[in-house]
């Protein structure tokens, strides 16, 4: 092939790519100004979300509910030979307040003294407890009629602690994924600490019954976890105040 061919054809070549190099290198501008509208759209709903979501600020705290009547306990075991217990219950036998449970016995003294009930319910006897095998324990359970709900909180953070804040008590014995969990709020603050912690007061919104409508059993001390929400600030509010 003569050369005048070889050369016109590599001209030709260079200018074929020349023409589509700068066809690739070049940007539409209706995909830059949409580019940059998708941009700014996803900016503005990412600042919409975190503006509208709420994040709230919780303090955890241990949960006790307490029943107003407490079950009495006896506990007694043998020491010494002179002395002896007679027990004038059986177990699961129903007691009033002032029955006689058990009499102590001391022979050497010739002397009887009665141990009477403080509250009225149902007796359980017990035996190897207080890790002694030879104690024995009486419980006298009282019917659960009234309850009281106390929150120990840590020092740290107490005083963000109000009434009327919404709390969220998870019990030990019933897992909040099965059974759910108690909503109520606090009504007040025990203003002195007591061995490291303070106390606040806890109403029940629905009493025992859970968020997923089951109806816990009243029993004389349930135990668990609060989420007490201090506020519910947006995530915006959240992350500025990080920030600055």
């Amino acid at each position: 092939m003569p050369v005048e061919q070889i050369s016109g054809l590599t001209n030709r070549h260079d200018s074929y790519s020349d023409e589509m190099q700068e066809i690739i290198g070049h940007v539409p501008h209706w995909l830059i100004r949409w580019g940059n509208v998708v941009i700014f759209a996803v900016i503005a709903l990412l600042l919409l979300t975190a503006h509208t979501v709420r994040y709230p600020d919780v303090i955890m705290a241990q949960a006790l509910i307490n029943a107003r009547d407490q079950p009495q306990k006896v506990t007694w075991f043998i020491s010494d030979p002179n002395v002896t217990y007679r027990p004038n219950i059986r177990d699961g036998q129903q007691v009033r307040l002032g029955d006689t449970l058990i009499s102590e016995v001391d022979r050497s003294r010739k002397l009887v003294t009665p141990v009477r009930a403080l509250v009225s319910g149902r007796t359980y006897l017990l035996k190897g407890v207080d890790n002694n095998p030879k104690a024995f324990m009486l419980l006298v359970v009282p019917p659960v009629t009234q309850y009281e709900v106390q929150l120990k909180l840590p020092l740290k953070g107490a005083g963000k602690v109000n009434a009327g804040q919404r709390v969220l008590i998870r019990l030990d014995a019933y897992p909040s994924n099965e059974f759910g969990f108690l909503e109520g709020q606090i009504v007040n603050m025990v203003p002195v600490s007591l061995d490291n912690h303070y106390r606040a007061n806890v109403k029940l919104t629905r009493g025992l019954i859970t968020n997923m409508g089951n109806i816990l059993p009243v029993q004389p001390l349930l135990q668990g976890t609060a989420e007490i929400m201090l506020d519910n600030k947006r995530l915006t509010q959240r992350i500025f105040a990080t920030l600055f």
